[in-house]
């Protein structure tokens, strides 16, 4: 019996510690909001200084865009993947100063943004 519940204390003690290492956003990160919607990104053009940016995505009710991503050319540097139509979802980069793409697979105008890192 003691030996039950001494692995149930452990297992609950592991499950705390990894649900505590699943936040994306900090403390120290520029939150920026960011919308998904049927024309695509929105804004389509934003401007951060250097550093942990958290992008906070809400889906604006687009069924056929779902994803929200920062670009360095053809890289992907971040993602928030099956952000479906009321939804939220969260990605955290450390930027360095330059131009980046915003991109929202599916949108019908504003699939690519501009993202301008500032030094």
């Amino acid at each position: 019996m003691r030996r039950g519940a001494l692995v149930a204390i452990l297992a609950l003690v592991f499950l705390a510690a990894a649900c505590g290492e699943e936040s994306t956003g900090g403390g120290d990160a520029n939150a920026v909001q960011v919308k998904i919607t049927e024309a695509g990104c929105d804004p389509a053009e934003l401007e951060v200084p250097a550093g942990k940016t958290a992008f906070e995505v809400t889906n604006d009710g687009a069924d056929a865009v779902t994803e929200f991503e920062v670009m360095d050319g053809d890289k992907v540097l971040g993602e928030a993947e099956n952000v479906a139509p009321g939804l939220s979802g969260e990605v955290t980069i450390d930027l360095e100063p330059g131009d980046y793409t915003t991109y929202c697979p599916g949108g019908t105008t504003a699939e690519r943004g501009k993202l301008t890192v500032t030094g």
